[in-house]
């Protein structure tokens, strides 16, 4: 009887095979653990506790570049899942957004270094993540609320985040003790003694600019001031 290779190597590459979609299909905890479903290309599918969402990532982003911070890490590493509780759909939240942007601002030097996330929800808002500059005199930083239109030509137009746009976020600032100030927006019942500031949004392309006004809580030192590029890193669609 005559050896034939070929017959081998056909029999051991569906043996192979078989393997392989066994052990995926069997491996619950490799799916419980990474709850991202790639669907080839730059666009994948996310399963979060407010539903089912479609990534959309940006080209040119080094994941190796993005600033580290806890969530991060508890995300290993994938701005996709750290997304998600940025954008808070890390919950079964009824009035889940439609769509959530994560932008970047890596550069050290900067004022603000960390990433921001523009939601599409009942309301457009900002949520931030970043770091101030200790030997600039900063003193940490959150900005956080509902985006204002300042198209004064359409002021009742909806902000629509996945385009370009111009607006404000205002906010009631206080301080307790040096140093340590209590920031709200000003829709909401603050202290009347509070310092009245606006936070400038603007968005172009895949680029999103946050400027102060005259002064932010973010800096004690009155000479800093905050003019941040953040680029976009990745989009999360809602899926269903």
């Amino acid at each position: 009887m005559r050896f034939n290779p070929t017959i081998l190597l056909l029999a051991l590459a569906a043996c192979s095979a078989s393997e392989r979609v066994g052990s995926t299909a069997n491996d619950s905890s490799a799916i419980a653990s990474n709850p991202v479903v790639d669907e080839g290309g730059s666009s994948s599918t996310i399963d979060t506790p407010a539903g089912r969402y479609r990534v959309d990532r940006a080209t040119g982003v080094d994941a190796s570049t993005l600033p580290q911070n806890a969530d991060l890490k508890m995300a290993d590493g994938d701005a996709a899942r750290y997304a998600t509780k940025l954008c808070g759909l890390d919950f079964a939240n009824k009035l889940r957004p439609d769509r959530c942007d994560l932008f970047v601002q890596s550069d050290r030097s900067g004022l603000l270094v960390g990433y921001a996330v523009l939601t599409q929800g009942s309301k457009p808002s900002i949520e931030t993540a970043v770091e101030t500059d200790s030997s600039r005199g900063g003193l940490g930083c959150g900005i956080s609320g509902n985006l204002e239109n300042t198209d004064f030509e359409h002021p009742d137009a909806k902000l629509n985040i996945g385009r370009d746009f111009e607006s404000r976020m205002s906010y009631s600032a206080w301080e307790k003790e040096p140093g340590n100030w209590m920031v709200a927006p000003v829709s909401d019942e603050v202290d009347q003694e509070g310092a009245i500031g606006v936070w400038y949004i603007k968005r172009a392309n895949d680029k999103l600019r946050i400027t102060q006004e005259r002064w932010s809580y973010c800096y004690g030192d009155r000479r800093a001031y905050v003019d941040e590029v953040f680029r976009r890193v990745l989009t999360l669609v809602r899926a269903e």
